[in-house]
């Protein structure tokens, strides 16, 4: 049992090692050696993560199963404001841009600058300030015409793409 434990530590070092050489476009033995190393430290470090306790265990799995939904909807998100702003430059009409100050929900350790960094990588969002203090989020929208309507879009968007993942 506990050779089959051990192969499929080296199997996820062999995969996460590829997909790093791949994303390079290398096997220049320096590239494989950082891989290697790379990838032998976040394998270690998952091994002693998952090994914690059984309900954090629990825990970091259902976080992870959460991280495709987010990676998707934040790629949603960006094309939708993409489109958006595209539009507005394409003689869409002029924006109605302006300020809108999102409270930020109680979350975990981090959660709010995560979810300012998603919100930031859409074009017609731009975070402005995250107060955590304060427990609030000011951002520069592109279409400000109706604050309400902008808080509750993103608090649907961090309830369904980002909480699971970081609650």
């Amino acid at each position: 049992m506990r050779e089959i434990g051990m192969l499929a530590q080296v199997l996820r070092v062999v995969v996460l090692t590829t997909i790093y050489l791949l994303a390079l476009t290398s096997l220049r033995p320096g590239d494989v050696l950082v891989g290697l190393v790379l990838s032998t430290v976040v394998v270690a470090t998952a091994a002693r993560i998952r090994t914690s306790t059984s309900d954090r265990g629990r825990s970091l799995r259902r976080r992870l199963a959460g991280v495709p939904g987010l990676i998707g909807g934040t790629l949603v998100d960006l094309a939708k404001g993409t489109w958006a702003t595209t539009r507005c430059l394409m003689g869409g009409g002029l924006p109605h841009g302006g300020l809108v100050e999102v409270p930020i929900p109680p979350s975990g350790q981090g959660a709010a600058a995560a979810w300012g960094i998603r919100v930031g990588f859409v074009p017609d969002t731009v975070v402005v300030e995250l107060d955590e203090r304060k427990g609030t989020m000011l951002l520069h929208v592109l279409d400000a015409r109706d604050p309400d309507a902008v808080i509750a879009d993103q608090i649907d968007s961090y309830e369904r793409r980002q909480r699971r993942v970081f609650p």
